[in-house]
């Protein structure tokens, strides 16, 4: 996947070295430039020609909306993106008219950003009809087949047609049954599957492979099935594992919360997504709100949104080994 280049513009210092350090914590990406006011921006982009401008509303000299015009005069296929601290609906009608693509909010300007990028490149994620951002490690919650069909069919059609690498992980059982109903929702299993893009595995390839619950072999698995992908040349994997297999032993189902914990700190590839699905009549109330808490996103209620339950690894962590104490 090519590079995309950045250029910054934002009077203050501190928030230029913030979105610097965010943007070059992804592989693909680069900042080629910083400004500290519009005009100084108008400059640049000229000069540099940047893939995208990040401009923020509030600039010395000339703000942000004006700054954008006069990018777009002489460079009419810049992607430029508005930043500021408050949203409105008669500010994004002003960015769109100016021809922003969009705004990117500080208060979460690495999930806003990571949503724009996507789709300026014209291949945004989209599950449960939101768009996806930074968070890639999701907790869908079910409560019957036709809500997760109606959410997941389209997130996996989605990825087979901008060329994604997809891996299924599913109950041995349900096996046919999965594929069968991939069909019906108008994908071409056979297809995606002779060309390697398309991986339906029962989930002992990956949970348990060696016949027993041992997390770090598991996430080791994980994390090849994610860099094997990369390998392959996709630009992104999708990874969906159905995690009933951890009821099968009540040790390991004790263990569960704490391996979707670890799975956080796992070094996967910026842009990949990791979705766990559960069955919500099949799990119990204490166990769900544990890996609720490992999860940044999660799905309920066929929608998308950021976790305010969500817990960082070593405090959960902690928070069960004392709770076994």
């Amino acid at each position: 996947m090519a590079a995309l280049t950045f250029l910054i513009a934002d009077d203050h210092a501190a928030v230029r070295r913030s979105i610097r350090s965010f943007l070059e914590s992804h592989p693909n990406w680069k900042v080629c430039g910083e400004a500290r006011n519009g005009r100084e921006a108008v400059e640049e982009a000229r000069q540099l020609r940047p893939d995208v401008v990040l401009l923020d509303m509030t600039m010395p000299e000339i703000d942000g909306l004006e700054a954008t015009r006069q990018i777009l005069k002489s460079s009419p296929d810049a992607n430029v993106l508005i930043m500021t601290m408050h949203q409105s609906d008669e500010l994004s009608e002003e960015v769109r008219r100016a021809g922003a693509k969009g705004i990117i909010l500080k208060s979460n300007a690495g999930e806003s950003l990571a949503a724009a990028i996507d789709l300026i490149r014209g291949c945004a994620i989209h599950l449960a009809n939101s768009v996806v951002g930074r968070f890639r490690h999701i907790g869908a919650f079910f409560r019957s087949k036709a809500e997760e069909h109606g959410v997941l069919h389209p997130f996996f059609a989605e990825g087979l047609s901008q060329g994604d690498k997809e891996v299924h992980l599913i109950e041995p059982p349900s096996l046919v049954q999965h594929v069968s109903r991939l069909r019906e929702a108008g994908i071409d299993v056979d297809a995606a599957t002779a060309r390697g893009q398309l991986d339906i595995l029962t989930w002992e390839k990956i949970y348990r492979k060696d016949g027993h619950f041992d997390q770090d072999a598991m996430l080791e698995r994980i994390q090849q099935a994610l860099a094997t992908a990369s390998e392959q040349g996709y630009p992104r994997a999708r990874l969906i594992g159905h995690m009933e297999w951890a009821l099968e032993e009540v040790p390991v189902l004790h263990g569960l919360a704490e391996f979707e914990a670890r799975i956080n700190d796992l070094p996967f590839n910026f842009d990949d997504v990791l979705v766990c699905a559960y069955d919500l009549t099949r799990f119990s109330t204490s166990v769900i709100f544990d890996v609720l808490r490992c999860h940044p996103a999660v799905v309920i209620g066929e929608a998308l949104r950021d976790n305010s339950f969500y817990t960082l690894p070593d405090q959960l962590i902690a928070e069960l080994r004392q709770r076994e104490v």
